[in-house]
């Protein structure tokens, strides 16, 4: 005794979105360009402050901490000079 499956083929539901072969057009494209270097652009300024916040100190040239100390011992202030 054989017995034989068979389906009945249903219809499929209407899909909502693009068809699956559509590609970007050139203004898309374009966008999509833009918005991943404005990306790339966050992520690298992101990764320099988190450099600062994590070593301040090393980012500032050491010439501008003494030529104010100097001008200060000596006892010169521009604004006094009235």
């Amino acid at each position: 005794m054989s017995t034989t499956w068979t389906l009945s083929p249903e219809p499929l539901p209407p899909s909502t979105g693009p068809p699956v072969g559509a590609g970007l057009d050139a203004e898309q494209r374009t966008v999509f360009a833009f918005v991943l270097c404005l990306l790339v652009v966050l992520v690298l300024l992101m990764v320099r402050c988190v450099r600062i916040l994590l070593d301040p100190y090393s980012r500032m040239p050491a010439s501008s901490w003494t030529d104010h100390k100097e001008a200060l011992e000596r006892g010169q202030f521009d604004y006094a000079l009235v």
